[in-house]
């Protein structure tokens, strides 16, 4: 007779064997058997166990923690990872987690938590009750915190010389915790070595603290979790890393979230700091900050918001928006100090719904022009800058508009305009003049001392003689002659090869690119560009530039069907949102600017200016005025001066661009 079949023939096995084929009548013998070997490893631990099970078969049905050995909760796992369905995990008595028990403590086992609280005594420096890290030379207890303050915990470190918590003792001597040696284990997920390296209890493989908080897109169910298994390409979470149900635990608050802990998950976690947050002294939350808590709850990245919430200000500036002392509108964010987290925060407002959409740009606008119509003194260049800013250019912009957007590069364009007769304005004021006694030689000063401003400003100056602001001035406009910089078509066939076949390039960037390249378009018509531009038809895709459409070859069209499917904004990690733009900026709501668009091209090597130049002349050579200006949707005066440039006066054109000075 073998050793096993000794121990399992004595009188407290089998007495064990007919209680559990009652309590788990799914579980073979030979299943059972293995769970008692695994859950002591000599006979006589074996049939003690068996023989306090008997006695207390409460123990494996929630009283675990109530037992006089630790064989008996290995015992307990070894049945539940068995399949067993009567026995339950025990949870700590104190603070009702289902975690790892340890020791008695007054007969009863708790986790290793709640011991370190149970065994907590007096501080014998700051009084508070706490567990004890250290003892001082008389034998009185000292917590944690104020061993941290203790000179003797504080010594030069060895690797950066700095005099810090001393946090490991290497043979070189004390390091603090940024010199502490890392885990020599890889992470598995990206193979970093200089974080925090743990073994992971989902994998049992090393996953570094980075990856354990890394927020992805399963690559098997498309749901939004934290990363548990697979890889970087291709991540997992953790329903798809192992179905079991039993394997994980449940968030105490929802019981959904499938994870390692029975804490609260971090959409629970970060409902509970906003409602905290979003809740007055009154007790009554606004509609809309309701609306705002549901958006970002709900949010494919909880933990980004969680991140947004720690920064400076961003805490302080929603409870001023919680406090109820004014109804939630734009005006009421009007009036409270700019800053980078409240415009954040109106657009994540806006996108929520708890605010009416309206142009940002326009708004900002019409702000900055207000103030620079305020810091005039002199009545009567105050009625000539209002008249100017206010019924010439803001009115026009308006008109131009349609319903659409302000674009980045018109809302620049009318701030150099009115900076530039704001500018004229002051240096009439500090030689004492206006514009009814400024002469002819005073202009013609200011255009020589001011180059900077001298055609805006010579705008400005027409437009107040047409007004009667001003008189007997003269301000000569400059006419285009066409572009000044050299038009290279080698380049840029070889630029658009590069675009179309070099996948290492973003796909913003490689689409915008193209679009300047083959048809000659401006960066703020590529910015303003929607989804609804493009359409499709017969397995082929339409792109809107102008009145008529224009097929899209491949590899082009292939790119931009790409983009209209990951359209998001950079910056959506916060709250989601499904961009209009076909190019989406980093504020929500608006497209991408084109300073940031021209400094990306730039990266590549790529002039905008000369690119659309050289493309618009080529096309110009090769279609008539009005195909180019439907196509291209450009006016037709544009389209017949590109034309004439670039076929009807090609040999003067030439001898010009030789004799103008090159920038």
């Amino acid at each position: 007779m073998t050793e096993r079949q000794d121990w399992a023939a004595s009188q407290e096995i089998g007495t064990l064997l007919t209680l559990l084929s009652e309590l788990e009548p799914a579980l073979g013998q030979e299943v059972l058997l293995g769970a008692i070997s695994r859950a002591a490893a000599r006979p006589d631990g074996r049939r003690r166990l068996a023989r306090d099970v008997a006695r207390r078969p409460e123990l494996l049905t929630g009283q675990g923690a109530l037992a006089d050995s630790p064989s008996i909760l290995r015992f307990i796992d070894a049945l539940v990872g068995a399949g067993a369905s009567a026995v339950i995990v025990p949870s700590c008595p104190r603070c009702g987690k289902q975690r790892k028990l340890g020791p008695p403590v007054d007969g009863v086992r708790i986790c290793h938590g709640c011991r370190a609280k149970a065994r907590a005594l007096p501080c014998g420096r700051c009084g508070k009750t706490r567990p004890t890290a250290r003892r001082d030379d008389n034998g009185h207890p000292i917590c944690q915190n104020c061993w941290h303050q203790d000179p003797r915990s504080w010594k030069p470190c060895t690797a950066c010389g700095n005099n810090r918590r001393v946090a490991a003792i290497i043979p070189d001597g004390p390091v603090c915790q940024n010199c502490r040696p890392g885990h020599d284990l890889p992470c598995t997920f990206c193979g970093a070595t200089d974080s925090r390296i743990g073994i992971s209890r989902a994998i049992s493989k090393p996953v570094c603290e980075r990856c354990r908080q890394r927020w992805i897109v399963c690559s098997a169910c498309g749901t939004g979790a934290v990363l548990k298994g697979g890889t970087l390409d291709k991540p997992l979470c953790a329903p798809c890393l192992n179905p079991d149900p039993t394997f994980w635990k449940r968030c105490s608050t929802c019981r959904t979230t499938w994870q390692l802990s029975t804490a609260q998950c971090t959409r629970c976690s970060l409902d509970r700091k906003l409602k905290d947050i979003f809740t007055p002294p009154s007790g009554t939350t606004l509609p809309e900050l309701d609306q705002l808590r549901e958006a970002l709850i709900q949010s494919d990245r909880p933990h980004s918001v969680d991140t947004w919430l720690t920064r400076r200000g961003v805490r302080t500036t929603l409870r001023d928006l919680a406090s109820g002392r004014r109804r939630l509108s734009h005006e009421f964010l009007d009036s409270m100090p700019p800053s980078l987290t409240l415009n954040h925060l109106r657009a994540m407002l806006i996108v929520s719904g708890a605010l009416p959409h309206r142009d940002e740009l326009l708004a900002a606008l019409e702000t900055w022009i207000d103030q620079a119509l305020a810091s005039r003194s002199f009545p009567e260049h105050h009625r000539a800058l209002h008249g100017y800013a206010v019924w010439h250019h803001l009115r026009r912009l308006r008109g131009r508009l349609h319903g659409n957007p302000v674009t980045d590069q018109q809302a620049r364009n009318l701030r150099q305009q009115i900076t530039a007769a704001t500018a004229f304005l002051d240096w009439l004021e500090d030689r004492e003049l206006t514009l009814q006694t400024c002469t002819q030689a005073d202009l013609d000063l200011w255009r020589t001392d001011h180059p900077g401003h001298r055609q805006r400003s010579a705008n400005f100056v027409r437009w107040a003689v047409t007004h009667r602001h001003a008189s007997r001035l003269t301000a000569p406009s400059i006419r285009w002659q066409g572009p000044a910089g050299p038009l290279d078509q080698d380049r840029r066939w070889t630029d658009a090869r590069r675009l179309l076949h070099d996948d290492t390039c973003p796909l913003v960037t490689r689409t915008a690119g193209l679009l300047v390249l083959l048809y000659a378009q401006k960066l703020s018509d590529i910015t303003a560009l929607t989804v609804t531009h493009v359409r499709h038809h017969d397995d082929r895709t339409f792109l809107h530039l102008g009145s008529r459409p224009i097929i899209l070859p491949a590899p082009l069209d292939a790119l931009v069907d790409e983009l209209v499917a990951i359209r998001r904004s950079p910056g959506s990690g916060v709250l989601h949102e499904e961009s209009v733009w076909l190019f989406p900026g980093h504020r929500r709501g608006l497209p991408l600017t084109e300073g940031a668009l021209a400094r990306r091209l730039h990266a590549l090597g790529i002039t905008p200016r000369h690119s659309r130049n050289t493309a618009l002349f080529a096309l110009a050579a090769e279609l008539p005025a009005a195909i180019l200006a439907k196509t291209l949707g450009i006016h037709i005066p544009s389209a017949v001066q590109w034309q004439k440039i670039a076929a009807g006066d090609w040999n003067s054109y030439a001898a010009d661009v030789s004799q103008r000075p090159r920038a």
